[in-house]
């Protein structure tokens, strides 16, 4: 989930490939690049249709939007491809070498735990509230844990007998394994004149998901996407030739398949294909894109409170009933994550903004 909002420069496609084929390296321009933002919106709206006519909502779960959206998940794979672009991207033309990790991945706290914290706050706060004043079968704050809340606070809950408290943070748990990954190996992955190691690189790392971890759902298992993501850039910023990406795109469509699953592969595919070819404008869009990461962090939150309240206003009895309940709770979440995002995190965009100016 880069549930965050970067500038990305775009480059004339089918360029000829320069830095990783012997010729002086391509400079790169930091200028925007149309339509990430609307992707970016794309992945946040499919994850929450799939949270909102699914389990999330049951009292207006309904047999027009959940077969709909069934699908919706694979948002989160749409994210992981972006972050596999724009990660490396942040650290393209800085003459960025392992020392500087520290700072690097400062940077990166800074700007991502805050607002989970910040979420995962709120999410206790609900529970809390409905253990205490609303009759209910289930304890919600029970078996919760300082260490718990800990290890979900440093993304190690799945090495870890603990569960989530906010179910989305196994996605921020593999982003920041990726964020390592990137960190340490970013010079032999991305700055080399050869694309043999790119590609060795992350054909390594996919086998480390035969480790014996507790939870599957890690860097490792993904790692394809990312890399999906990674010669997309490589393409993009005209370091490597048509013929190249195209070879290297197949190799890891293959890891994927095996990795992963068909579905997950062909969005992997066109989220690639969208990033590099596809130019989509809109203003509504772009706005949901830029609060991507506040909306994906609390939209459950904001669409369970929204539904509690709804549902004793409309009468859930019927399908049509259901649904229009359930498109009122998408604008909620909404509204909600643009206060989110205002109050909680653009003050730590620009905080991040500042440390990274003051150690550059």
């Amino acid at each position: 989930m880069q549930l965050t909002s970067t500038t990305i420069p775009p480059s004339p496609i089918g360029a000829d490939a320069a830095a990783l084929t012997g010729a002086a390296p391509v400079k790169t321009e930091k200028k925007y690049i149309q339509g990430l933002d609307f992707l970016r919106a794309v992945a946040a709206l499919s994850v929450c249709l799939y949270h909102f006519s699914g389990a999330a909502l049951p009292k207006v779960i309904n047999v027009y939007m959940k077969p709909l959206f069934a699908s919706g998940w694979l948002g989160v794979d749409i994210f992981f491809v972006i972050s596999g672009f724009i990660i490396p991207y942040s650290l393209l033309g800085k003459k960025y070498s392992v020392t500087q990790i520290g700072p690097y991945l400062v940077k990166r706290i800074i700007r991502i735990n805050p607002p989970a914290y910040a979420a995962m706050a709120l999410v206790l706060a609900q529970w809390f509230l409905i253990d205490r004043f609303i009759n209910h079968n289930q304890v919600y704050t029970g078996a919760i844990t300082l260490p718990q809340i800990f290890h979900n606070m440093i993304f190690t809950v799945p090495f870890t007998q603990y569960k989530w408290v906010v179910g989305i943070f196994w996605t921020l748990a593999i982003e920041f394994q990726f964020y390592i990954f990137i960190g340490l190996f970013f010079n032999f992955l991305f700055e080399s004149n050869h694309l043999w190691k790119f590609v060795a690189g992350y054909l390594a790392v996919s086998l480390l998901q035969y480790l014996p971890f507790a939870d599957f759902r890690n860097f490792f298992h993904y790692s394809s996407l990312f890399a999906m993501g990674g010669i997309a850039l490589l393409y993009h910023q005209n370091r490597v030739s048509k013929l190249e990406f195209g070879v290297v795109m197949l190799i890891f469509t293959a890891v994927a398949f095996w990795q992963l699953e068909p579905t997950i592969t062909l969005t992997g595919l066109a989220t690639v294909a969208a990033i590099l070819f596809t130019r989509v404008e809109n203003k509504l869009f772009a706005l949901i894109g830029k609060i991507s990461y506040s909306f994906y962090l609390i939209h459950v939150l904001l669409g369970t409170t929204a539904e509690f309240v709804l549902v004793r206003l409309i009468t859930p009895d019927t399908e049509i009933k259901k649904v229009i309940i359930t498109l009122l709770c998408i604008v909620c979440a909404l509204l909600g994550a643009y206060v989110f995002y205002t109050l909680v995190e653009k003050p730590f965009i620009e905080l991040a903004k500042r440390y990274g100016r003051a150690k550059a």
